[in-house]
């Protein structure tokens, strides 16, 4: 875990600009930072230390100094690269991945990301043909944002420091905004920042002679072509792979274990990798039917040997914590598991952890949300089937929209199914459910759904590991014929069975719990005044303010279950608040 920032080509660049802009995502690495100036590029980094203790400060570069890096994330099969790179005469200075980039560039130029297996943005920099390259893993886990400034281009790792670039102007991209209410999420590459782009996942940039190139792909995702369907042992050789790359890391570290499926075929395969320490874990435990699903890491921990601890999330946590959630978050996100990523990486934290693995990947690939299953067991018909699919899962209606949106900016909340069809247009080849699973895979995964741990983590110096988002593990996945990711209207049908093999079926094949939490029914009772509160607090006339608390009313008096469409409104006043008080 690390934050990344820097100018190129920016007119009258100094130091001391990228120096604010670190300060501002230092929090992603509190213990190392560092700022070069290497002609046209200005460059730093936060640095959380993983690897290699001693070594590995960055903006690191080749003994030559003429190649130059900075790096958020882990390249997992460092080990691997650097014993090529050796072979063919490249000396080291230390023993953490960030190396191998700067040697990998001398080698391969830009087909080094090919090679790389692992989570990951930087921007590294050639003084010999002043070239560089900006870069993101495949799937968006760590991020990357950019933006036009003073002739040239700003990037870093979170929006917070492209805002604290001096005379770096801050504006409401209201369209997409407005798309927030639908989606309940900015789909990327947009921000809700007038300006400030996601590179996206899959990307690079190149620069060369002082011009961008637009964003390229090098990667994507495999929907198309044969399906294959590789038996349980060899699903299990490749998570072993991904996992026996994963644990190479200096500092102390445990696993986020949910009880659902994801993270307990996770822990059952990491156990036998993880020495002669017991594994320690983190579970969540909430007090409500449906939100909880702890009684199952409590039966995957017992018969796995993992020190299990319990992490109770009660109402009274929510208000001390949604406006840093928020600030960490920057975009309005109106999904609350975000406060649950931020209270157990806070809790991994207080027990001294760093890095900490979880389950997070296989829902986006194997349609494993309970909508998927719900919609495309049957009642949609397959010309009717996406237009349907976007109506179930927007957060707002058209006519709840135009009862809560002021006049100037409904207009900005009505293009969301424009961007969904166009999300979805590479792929109308597919079957409706595979349709699905592209717009989560493109969208949904690297804009809300893996973000969380990277986002959450990093507030609390935690890094974040997921062996089924190794790409490869991935590719799997997404190759899987229909019926092995939605068979008998049961998602992720895959992966349970692989469950069941450790667990039994009962376990494997349980109907499946989100983990969220019981924000409907905590806002009509201990949490009503804050939710009052909160929607009260100045939008900049977006809003219908009598519109809005009546909406409140009507979800507190149970008339109507307003959940989905209150999340949202709460996430975006308290985002307006953090980062618009005047607005």
């Amino acid at each position: 875990m690390c934050g990344i920032a820097g100018l190129i080509h920016v007119n009258g660049a100094q130091a001391s600009d990228v120096w604010a802009m670190v300060r501002a995502i230092q929090h992603r690495g509190v213990n190392e930072q560092g700022v070069t100036e290497q002609g046209p590029a200005v460059f730093g980094s936060a640095r959380l230390i993983v690897v290699d203790l001693a070594h590995g400060s960055q903006p690191m570069s080749n003994a030559q100094g003429t190649v130059w890096v900075v790096f958020n994330g882990g390249i997992f099969n460092f080990v691997e690269l650097r014993a090529q790179l050796v072979a063919k005469g490249y000396r080291f200075q230390s023993q953490c991945d960030t190396e191998v980039l700067v040697h990998l560039w001398c080698e391969r130029g830009e087909k080094m990301l090919d090679d790389l297996i692992g989570m990951f943005a930087f921007f590294l920099w050639d003084t010999r043909s002043q070239t560089g390259l900006l870069a993101r893993d495949r799937q968006g886990i760590k991020p990357l944002f950019y933006a036009a400034h003073g002739g040239g281009l700003a990037f870093a790792s979170e929006i917070k420091g492209l805002l604290a670039l001096p005379g770096f102007e801050r504006r409401v991209n209201e369209q997409a905004l407005g798309e927030v209410f639908s989606f309940n999420y900015c789909p990327p590459p947009e921000t809700c920042f007038e300006g400030v782009l996601h590179l996206p996942a899959g990307h690079f940039m190149r620069v060369a002679q002082g011009r961008f190139s637009p964003p390229q792909a090098y990667w994507r995702w495999p929907l198309g072509g044969a399906r294959e369907t590789p038996n349980l042992d060899e699903f299990e050789a490749l998570l072993d792979d991904a996992i026996r790359m994963q644990v190479r890391y200096d500092v102390p570290g445990g696993l986020f274990l949910s009880g659902g499926v994801d993270s307990s075929v996770v822990a059952a395969r990491l156990v036998r990798q993880w020495g002669v320490q017991a594994l320690h874990a983190v579970g969540l435990r909430i007090d409500e039917p449906g939100f909880s699903e702890f009684a199952y890491a409590e039966q995957a921990a017992q018969q796995l040997g993992i020190r299990l601890h319990a992490m109770d999330v009660r109402a009274t946590d929510i208000p001390a914590i949604a406006d840093d959630v928020v600030r960490h978050v920057e975009q309005p996100n109106g999904d609350f598991s975000y406060c649950l990523f931020y209270l157990m990486c806070r809790s991994a934290h207080q027990a001294g952890k760093v890095v900490m693995f979880n389950g997070d990947g296989p829902d986006e690939a194997l349609l494993g949300y309970r909508h998927n299953a719900q919609y495309f067991s049957g009642q949609a018909r397959p010309g009717e089937a996406m237009a349907g699919y976007f109506d179930l899962i927007s957060y707002s209606t058209a006519p709840e929209r135009a009862r809560l949106m002021s006049t100037g900016f409904l207009p900005y909340t009505q293009g969301a199914r424009a961007r969904f069809e166009a999300i979805i247009q590479p792929w109308r080849e597919l079957s409706p459910p595979e349709q699905a699973a592209a717009y989560e895979l493109h969208a949904l995964g690297p804009g809300s759904s893996w973000i969380k741990g990277d986002r959450m983590g990093a507030r609390w110096s935690i890094e974040g590991r997921a062996p089924l988002l190794d790409h490869r593990v991935s590719e799997l996945l997404a190759r899987l014929p229909l019926e092995q990711k939605l068979g008998g209207g049961i998602g992720k049908l895959y992966l349970k069975r692989m469950a069941a093999r450790y667990y039994g079926d009962d376990f494997g094949f349980r109907p499946k719990t989100m983990p969220t939490l019981p924000i409907g029914e905590w806002i009509k009772g201990p949490l009503y005044p804050w939710a009052r509160e909160v929607l009260a607090l100045p939008d900049g006339g977006r809003f219908n303010p009598v519109a809005v608390q009546a909406l409140l009313e009507e979800h507190r008096s149970g008339a109507h279950n307003h959940t989905r469409l209150l999340r949202t409104l709460l996430t975006t006043k308290l985002w307006l608040r953090a980062f618009f008080p005047v607005a």
